[in-house]
C-alpha cells in the first residue's frame, strides 16, 4: 500500500515537472526579442493563435489529472492574454497595485476594459465588499462566456458584457469599429477606470476615443489606471542596444508597432502624445507615469512588477 502511495507521487511529480517546463519554455521563448518581434508576427494569425492554444492544452490535462488547478482559475489553453502559469498570482499584484496606486477601495465602482478571463475580477473578489461593483468588458466571446459562468454565477455585483468590436489580432470580425464603439454605461458611473495590456493593441484614432468614453463614464475625482509600452528618449535606446523583450520597428505617426501587417499585435505609444491625450480630456496625468520592466529601464526600486508602464489619469473633481 505504501508503495502504492509512492508510485503515484512519483507519476504526480512527474506529471507536475512536464507542465512547469511547458510554461518555463514559454516564458523563455516570451523574453526573446527575436522571437517576439519577428518570429511570432511572421506567424499567420489563425494558425498562431491554434499553436497557442495546442501548446497549453497538455498543461490543462495534467493539471486535471493531479488536481493543480483551483476552480476559479480558467483552463490554460483558454487564457488569451497576461500570465498563464501564474493567473492567480498576477491577479493578485495587479490588485495591489489598483490599491496603491489608485485607491481601490472594498466600496469601489470599477470597470475592467479588456477584462480578458477574468484574471482581475477573481482577484477582485477577495476586496471588493457588498457595496462594491465591477464590471468586466471585452472583445472575446470564450472569455466573457467563461466569466458569466464562473464569476457572476458565485458572485452577482459582478457583471461581464460582451463587446463585438473589431481588433485585428482579438476580434478580426468584429461588427463596430473601435472608434465608433460607445461603452455601455452611463455618464459619471465609476471611481476607477482599468485598462491592462488594452492600448497596446490599439492605434491611436481608437486609443483616442476610448479615452473620450473613459473621461465619460468616470466620476469627477476618479481615476483612469491604464497600461501602456511607452516611447521617450530612455526606452528607444535601450530598444535599439536590443535590452527591451519587444522591438517596435515599424514607425506609425505617434506610434510604433511590431508588426506592419497585423499592427495590433503589439503597439508602443510616444510617452508626451499620451499624456497630452488624457489632458485634453481633462484627465491629468502628473505624477501619473510608473515605469515597468517591457523596456529593459532601470526602475531604481521602482518597479510595479509589471512588465508594461502604468499611466495613472485622474478626473478633476466637480
Amino acid at each position: 500500500m505504501v508503495l502504492g502511495y509512492r508510485l503515484r507521487d512519483l507519476e504526480r511529480g512527474a506529471l507536475e515537472r512536464v507542465a512547469d517546463g511547458l510554461y518555463a519554455l514559454r516564458r523563455y521563448l516570451l523574453d526573446q526579442p527575436l522571437f517576439t518581434s519577428t518570429i511570432l508576427p511572421a506567424i499567420p494569425r489563425p494558425l498562431r493563435w491554434t499553436m497557442r492554444k495546442a501548446y497549453l492544452m497538455p498543461a490543462d490535462v495534467i493539471e486535471k489529472a493531479v488536481g493543480r488547478r483551483a476552480a476559479m482559475v480558467p483552463p490554460r489553453s483558454q487564457m488569451f492574454v497576461g500570465s498563464v502559469e501564474d493567473f492567480e498570482r498576477s491577479g493578485e499584484l495587479l490588485t495591489t497595485r489598483l490599491i496603491d496606486l489608485a485607491g481601490l477601495t472594498p466600496g469601489s465602482s470599477v470597470l475592467d476594459v479588456g477584462c480578458g478571463i477574468g484574471r482581475l475580477a477573481v482577484a477582485l473578489t477577495r476586496r471588493l465588499g457588498p457595496d462594491g461593483t465591477y464590471e468586466g468588458l471585452d472583445i472575446v466571446p470564450p472569455g466573457i462566456e467563461w466569466c458569466r459562468q464562473n464569476i457572476t454565477a458565485r458572485h452577482p455585483n459582478f457583471r461581464f458584457t460582451l463587446a463585438e468590436v473589431f481588433n485585428g489580432e482579438y476580434n478580426p470580425h468584429g461588427r463596430v469599429h473601435p472608434s465608433e464603439y460607445q461603452l455601455p454605461y452611463a455618464d459619471a458611473t465609476f471611481d476607477l477606470v482599468v485598462l491592462t495590456s488594452v492600448f497596446t493593441h490599439m492605434l491611436p484614432g481608437d486609443m483616442e476615443h476610448y479615452v473620450d468614453e473613459i473621461a465619460r463614464v468616470l466620476k469627477p475625482g476618479g481615476r483612469c489606471f491604464a497600461t501602456y509600452s511607452l516611447l521617450d528618449p530612455q526606452s528607444r535606446r535601450l530598444m535599439e542596444s536590443g535590452r527591451s523583450d519587444t522591438r517596435f520597428k515599424h514607425a506609425m505617426g505617434p506610434c510604433a508597432v511590431v508588426d506592419e501587417k497585423v499592427p495590433e499585435l503589439a503597439v508602443a505609444y510616444d510617452e508626451d502624445y499620451v499624456r497630452d491625450v488624457f489632458a485634453r480630456r481633462g484627465l491629468s496625468t502628473d505624477g501619473g507615469i510608473h515605469y515597468g520592466t517591457w523596456s529593459g529601464r532601470e526602475t531604481s526600486g521602482r518597479s510595479t512588477g509589471l512588465s508594461q508602464d502604468i499611466v495613472l489619469a485622474v478626473r478633476a473633481a466637480a
